[in-house]
């Protein structure tokens, strides 16, 4: 039965509140910031599917943020996708063609003292928009890059149910429009599937076109003062449930765990770009230690930070808890079929975002 305490109607003799409108001193208001982040990744780095969890990873946030779109179109993917996920247990469909999707994420800062009296800092809401352009991963592709064989689904070179775009060249107009994004973006967000590097192979390929093009339009457009690009980079190692890619951060001493009742692992936020250092060099087909090379050498060192993500996250079965003998939560059906087998628990996807959100100077008030 809820608490009758709280449904007490107000005393006929309260005050009637604050009149509407912003220019009331007495209440805090949103600090209004625009973000452009931009995502950048090859096929099968999970793009689409990052997207579809962020919903999810906001609920699950034991932070005070909430998102939702500033137009139908990137409410109904939200919704759409994040049922998807939640509800039917499959992945999004492949991306066809690029989207513009645009939602507010809105919590609450800590801002400093002001005033001689004034010992306490004040908390006061923060909203910036998120503009992002979702495009297949062939956009990024070199004008070499070799193809992803789309029917293969095992799990040792199979890409469990995520995005497999079509290998068909992108056309010049949308490889612009991408372009023109990241280049306008304040921060980006990089995803590198190790899975894909490992039987592909073609991280760097989808990695160097962009970023020789990204850096002429800004160094042409923008210009910059030290010879690097300006914005800020999440780089996110996707597929962290993956069971190699969970293994290697298991057995290189990487995980720490969650302080709550399900003890998810993670890979310690000190060790993240070690991590991600270790897996480019363990390309044994590829050249994914270009990627990190490139990465120190075009951004600025304190403006990248690096995260071990999971869209789904790890079984946690009917104890709601962590086990290592029972934590795979992507399997295929006997039907041949890729599902989600327990609740979506994503892991760092929303806290790239916030990073990017939060690092970006802030608009004096």
């Amino acid at each position: 039965m809820s608490n009758p305490s709280q449904f007490a109607p107000p005393p006929r003799s309260a005050p009637p509140g604050p009149a509407g409108g912003t220019d009331n001193p007495n209440i805090a208001q949103p600090q209004r910031q625009m973000r452009r982040i931009g995502l950048w990744g090859a096929p099968e780095s999970g793009k689409t599917t990052f997207l579809a969890a962020l919903q999810v990873a906001v609920l699950r946030s034991p932070e005070d943020w909430m998102l939702y779109g500033v137009n139908e179109e990137s409410n109904d993917f939200l919704d759409t996708q994040t049922a998807l996920l939640t509800q039917r247990r499959r992945f999004p469909s492949a991306t066809a063609d690029s989207e513009a999707l645009s939602w507010t994420l809105r919590g609450t800062v800590a801002l400093p003292a002001v005033g001689r009296f004034r010992r306490r800092p004040r908390e006061a809401p923060l909203e910036f928009n998120i503009d992002l352009l979702d495009s297949p991963g062939v956009v990024f592709a070199s004008r070499l890059a070799p193809v992803a064989d789309g029917d293969n689904l095992g799990f040792d070179g199979g890409n469990l149910g995520f995005e497999d775009e079509s290998a068909e060249a992108a056309p010049t107009t949308d490889e612009d429009r991408v372009i023109e994004h990241l280049a306008g973006c304040d921060g980006i967000i990089y995803l590198f599937d190790p899975t894909r590097e490992r039987r592909q192979g073609d991280a760097y390929s989808y990695f160097q076109r962009t970023l020789l093009k990204l850096s002429r339009q800004v160094f042409r457009d923008r210009g910059s003062p030290d010879g690097r690009l300006p914005q800020h980079l999440a780089v996110c190692v996707t597929k962290f449930d993956a069971p190699e890619v969970y293994r290697r951060a298991r057995l290189g001493g990487y995980l720490t765990y969650e302080d709550t009742p399900q003890m998810l692992p993670r890979v310690r936020e000190d060790s993240a770009g070690h991590f991600f250092q270790e897996l480019c060099r363990d390309s044994k087909v590829g050249n994914a230690d270009l990627v990190l090379s490139s990465i120190q050498k075009y951004f600025h060192p304190d403006r990248v930070r690096y995260f071990a993500t999971s869209a789904v996250g790890f079984y946690l079965g009917e104890s709601d808890r962590f086990t290592e003998q029972d934590n795979i939560n992507v399997v295929k059906t006997p039907t041949g079929e890729v599902e989600i087998r327990g609740k979506v628990w994503p892991i760092n996807v929303v806290e790239p975002v916030l990073w990017l959100g939060q690092r970006l100077p802030r608009i004096a008030r």
